[in-house]
């Protein structure tokens, strides 16, 4: 009889709870759209837009800079709200699009090429969180200023 009355519940969990395929959620990249510009401050301005029902993770972001000689500051990041969550708990998470600030500190020079390496994780609303994600982009250092590099 106990047998019997765990599998009915097991039963019914199974049918109450909500099934999603594979092709009802973003890919990682349309989820959290990246773009970055170098400004005229010598600082790197991160953007991502999130779309409607996924979020991001303020401590699941880290910011690299290649060639390892130049030395990037402290990412600002804006304040985000607060977030119970089922795979890691009580976490600071950004909806809609975040904006994160990364001063160069030293170690550039006139006609370089950098490469930012960004890392970043976020989840669905519907209950899936991606692997961590990495995403790259080249600038030409144009003295004080910069421009996006046209390599690949």
């Amino acid at each position: 009889m106990l047998l019997r009355s765990m599998v009915a519940v097991l039963v019914m969990l199974v049918t109450a709870a909500p099934s999603y395929s594979d092709d009802e959620f973003l890919d990682p990249e349309q989820a959290f759209r990246f773009s970055a510009q170098l400004k005229p401050s010598g600082s790197l301005e991160v953007r991502y837009l999130i779309a409607d029902g996924y979020y991001m993770y303020r401590d699941r972001f880290r910011f690299d800079v290649e060639p390892r000689t130049v030395v990037l500051g402290a990412a600002r990041f804006p304040v985000g709200q607060w977030h119970e969550d089922e795979f890691f708990g009580r976490s600071e998470i950004f909806r809609s699009d975040v904006t994160i600030e990364i001063p160069i500190l030293s170690g550039t020079k006139t006609g370089q090429t950098i490469r930012l390496v960004a890392v970043s994780q976020g989840c669905a609303d519907a209950g899936i969180c991606y692997l961590p994600t990495t995403q790259t982009m080249d600038f030409v250092l144009l003295g004080s200023f910069g421009a996006p590099a046209d390599v690949p």
